[in-house]
């Protein structure tokens, strides 16, 4: 299945990548930002890598974050919907389908 990033996943990957260039540094920053997207590529190639979670919406850790995303068969396409870090209440912050 193709993959695709929500408007708002893209902004929360991209607030994550200022944080951690701030915190940790450029190159720790690219090696988790490589990590997050391999997963979301893993999880597109077979979405089974990943946990129902809530109608069309299912979920996968990566270390520290949670892509939730969306699966949609008929458009061959999975969509990370949001990008969340685990402390989140993840219910709360679940894209309305």
């Amino acid at each position: 299945m193709r993959l695709a990033w929500s408007v708002v996943a893209r902004q929360e990957l991209e607030d994550l990548r200022r944080y951690s260039v701030e915190t940790w540094g450029a190159a720790v920053a690219r090696r988790y930002l490589e990590v997050i997207r391999d997963a979301a590529k893993a999880v597109a190639e077979r979405p089974q890598r990943s946990r129902p979670l809530e109608g069309m919406f299912r979920i996968r850790r990566v270390r520290s974050h949670y892509l939730i995303l969306h699966v949609d068969p008929e458009r061959g396409r999975v969509t990370v919907a949001r990008f969340l870090h685990t402390a989140m209440d993840i219910e709360r912050h679940l894209p309305k389908a």
